[in-house]
């Protein structure tokens, strides 16, 4: 934290980007899995503008004074505000958990620096776009684009949650045009979901575009990766810090190493176990540590411990291991974890830490996922309440193989859920285009027959908050009605987990 005795250099951390967004000034971090916003008041977004790592917190202090002497408010306090908004976001777990500044006793060479002009808002402009529940928490510009290449895949994986309909795939000259797009509207995340890019015979192309635009994004891949490759992958710079301090990673999804269990899951004909175990120690060769992810099911659920320890003996050392939940496009109840499997799990766990110490290992397996059915009315309205909202058309936005624009990745990929078409379209065009805006603000009159019908909180649900329509669609069959956390909602709803 910010000291009192003025010797120290303050800047804002180079995970953090600080903007002016529409009318209000904006910070979040380049975290693509946890991306946190937060909305700042404009004394506290040019406060900011200000930290240049260069100057002192008393020459900061006095410049403020000069540059804002009616306000009574001393910039340590201003600057304590802001970080405190995001070190006590129940929210926040990855980066900017430690706050919004780098402190040195010395100039800091390397900080962030800002234009304090750019940080000078219209107070009516501020309140009219805080006031407005269409527009408080809606971005002017993405932060996030999935870009998603193909829907292919090397596996046809049974947990697989994304409708991967054959869509005709647009060409790597469309896709360079985006993503420079992308990288001159100052979007540094993108998310190359649902299909495997190295199913594309242009993949490691597609990739090193990312790569030459500065992108931050997760490589993830069930696919072979040769030396060859992940050395491309290095000269384009996937190895160099974004911003010079973000390191990309590398996820592999790995969900057995007995050759029958892994088949059965991916649904392949001949195990990739022996694959997959080169492909780790291709990119441990090169510095590079994956991590090894895998969705455990009720067909692989005995196999958390044995993958550990094939991949701890070859250079691995992070594994996170996640619970299936229901796919809205293919499922059976086989694949829930029930009761007995997370028993099992638990004994697993309890050897796996015992004996790999310095292994980082992630799980959400070991208790059983609440009754939602046996919540109480305050329970099930704190649940509701603290819902993080659907980022989809409010700071991110989905491009398909085709160029079909989408604003959730689990959802049907067909009309009407479509809301622009990036083929010919800029991003710029989706994301201030009518057809989007329907989408993201529905009329009232569109949920006739549901609770949400006469809801008095219809407004700040739908347009601050934001449900579920995913959860809705698969559960009721339309986007029009309220999803099954709903507290309003007596309907029941699909089992998620």
């Amino acid at each position: 934290m910010l000291n009192t005795s003025g010797s120290q250099y303050p800047a804002v951390r180079c995970e953090f980007i600080l903007k002016v967004d529409g009318a209000r000034p904006i910070v979040y971090s380049l975290d693509y899995i946890n991306t946190q916003i937060y909305y700042l008041a404009p004394i506290e977004g040019f406060a900011l503008s200000l930290l240049d790592g260069q100057r002192s917190i008393s020459e900061l202090s006095v410049l403020f004074k000069s540059l804002l002497p009616r306000t009574d408010k001393p910039l340590l306090d201003v600057l304590r505000s802001a970080d405190t908004l995001v070190r006590t976001s129940p929210s926040q777990t990855g980066l900017g958990k430690d706050g919004l500044f780098d402190i040195s006793d010395e100039p800091i060479a390397d900080a962030q620096s800002f234009d304090p002009r750019e940080f000078i808002i219209d107070p009516a402009h501020f309140a009219a776009r805080k006031n407005d529940p269409k527009t408080s928490l809606r971005l002017d510009t993405p932060i996030n684009v999935y870009t998603v290449f193909t829907h292919r895949c090397l596996t046809d994986c049974v947990y697989c949650y994304a409708d991967r309909c054959k869509m005709t795939e647009m060409p790597i000259s469309r896709w360079r045009q985006i993503i420079r797009e992308m990288r001159s509207l100052g979007i540094w995340l993108a998310s190359p979901d649902n299909g495997d890019t190295f199913a594309r015979r242009d993949g490691i192309d597609l990739l090193e575009c990312l790569l030459e635009n500065e992108m931050h994004f997760l490589l993830s891949t069930k696919a072979y990766v040769s030396k060859d490759y992940i050395k491309r992958l290095i000269d384009a710079g996937f190895t160099k810090k974004v911003r010079g301090v973000i390191q990309r990673q590398v996820q592999l999804s790995i969900d057995a190493v007995d050759d029958d269990v892994s088949r059965r899951v991916l649904c392949i004909k001949r195990s990739n176990v022996a694959r997959n175990q080169e492909t780790i120690e291709n990119f441990l060769s090169f510095g590079i540590m994956p991590k090894i992810k895998a969705v455990i099911t009720g067909l692989n659920h005995d196999q958390p411990e044995k993958i550990v320890h094939r991949f701890y003996e070859r250079g691995a050392r992070v594994f996170h291991f996640v619970r299936y939940g229901r796919s809205f496009h293919r499922h059976t109840d086989q694949l829930f974890v029930d009761e007995v499997a997370i028993a099992s799990l638990r004994d697993q766990f309890d050897r796996i830490r015992s004996r790999y110490d310095d292994a980082d290992i992630v799980e959400n397996l070991t208790q059983a996922p609440p009754d939602q059915s046996e919540l109480d009315a305050n329970a099930a309205r704190a649940i509701w309440d603290g819902r993080i909202g659907c980022g989809g058309g409010w700071s991110a936005l989905g491009i398909s193989p085709s160029g079909k624009a989408f604003l959730c990745e689990q959802m049907k990929m067909a009309d009407p859920f479509f809301v622009g078409d990036a083929s010919y379209q800029s991003i710029e065009e989706i994301w201030h285009g009518a057809h989007l805006k329907r989408f993201i603000y529905p009329e009232q009159m569109q949920f006739a027959g549901t609770a949400c019908e006469s809801c008095p909180e219809f407004e700040t649900c739908m347009w601050e908050k934001g449900r579920c329509y995913r959860d809705a669609y698969f559960s009721y069959g339309t986007v029009f009605h309220p999803p099954p956390l709903c507290p309003s909602n007596y309907r029941s709803g699909l089992r998620l987990s």
